[in-house]
């Protein structure tokens, strides 16, 4: 059970059970490896830049399977051959109910694929979910990414996050103000990254693991995200070497500042890539932003008071 408590400017600062029981590390040889002939769901001749995963264990969704509508015409992300995304879609996929989507962004030295493997431990039914690939690669194969703070980088992580977005939204059922960004470690960061870019895109932002970005271009549009009031959720391993108690105060005042509604959980593990912070993420999202994200308004349905008279 998570015990924490409310404090100003609605930071949450909480610290679940440490029974070291409750706590399952994937096996990194079998989970965390370059991606192996039997990951992908297409040929290596093929040249799709989508990968499709489903939460149905009989069967993975990919370009070439037999789809209803939108399926049928799976292409091309963009014309980069170097950006490629992946979805996960839910058990029992309805396309009339409107998804919340989740878009995940790998640690450094994986992929988009990363999304198969940390999904089912998060939710297989409360998303549609995007894996989104790093712009740089560190192997000779081409299967493991980095991110990469450079101006340009950045600026490419964005666009292809943004891309990721549309497109899902454009082949699934997704409901616009229901789109929250994670990412793990490095990935982490270069999620709130985004989000603090783009923040009236975001529903809210996950980090396991990846510090609140550094530099006041991170908050050069400081009003708009006042206004918004951005919401986030911080976890850590405190046991983490990544992790300074130091670093995190400061974080914490620069989400202050901003207004951020945010969360933090301290897990008693060197990383903080483990079940209970997954299912916390999904109980986060759940019960903290979906239930906000339904006082949103879309541009299509917005409305205008209207005048009555005395009669």
């Amino acid at each position: 059970m998570l015990l924490g408590k409310r404090g100003c400017c609605d930071c949450s600062y909480g610290h679940p059970t440490e029974d070291p029981g409750a706590m399952s590390r994937f096996d990194p040889t079998e989970i965390w490896g370059p991606p192996s002939s039997h990951e992908t769901t297409h040929s290596p001749s093929e040249s799709s830049d989508f990968d499709f995963f489903s939460g149905d264990s009989d069967f993975l969704w990919d370009s070439d399977a037999p789809t209803e509508g939108a399926y049928d015409d799976v292409g091309p992300f963009s014309q980069n051959p170097s950006s490629r995304v992946a979805f996960f879609l839910p058990t029992h996929y309805e396309a009339k109910y409107e998804y919340p989507l989740l878009v995940w962004l790998h640690s450094d030295g994986f992929n988009e694929n990363q999304i198969k493997q940390v999904l089912p431990h998060i939710s297989l039914r409360n998303y549609v979910a995007v894996g989104t690939r790093a712009s740089r690669a560190v192997d000779s194969s081409g299967h493991c990414y980095e991110w990469r703070k450079s101006p340009a980088a950045i600026a490419s992580a964005n666009e292809n996050v943004l891309m990721a977005i549309d497109e899902a939204q454009s082949r699934f059922s997704i409901n616009p103000s229901r789109v929250v960004l994670a990412g793990y470690q490095n990935g982490g960061t270069m999620a709130m990254r985004i989000a603090l870019q783009s923040p009236n895109r975001f529903a809210g932002v996950v980090s396991l693991g990846g510090a609140l970005p550094q530099g006041c271009h991170s908050l050069s549009n400081l009003d708009l995200l006042r206004e918004r009031r951005l919401q986030m959720l911080w976890q850590w391993a405190h046991k983490n070497p990544a992790y300074s108690s130091n670093r995190l105060d400061h974080d914490m005042r620069t989400a202050l500042m901003i207004r951020a509604k945010l969360e933090v959980r301290k897990y008693d593990d060197d990383d903080e890539m483990n079940t209970v912070a997954l299912a916390d993420m999904n109980q986060w999202i759940m019960n903290s932003v979906i239930p906000a994200s339904q006082n949103q308004s879309n541009d299509a349905w917005s409305t205008s008071p209207t005048q009555f008279s005395h009669n």
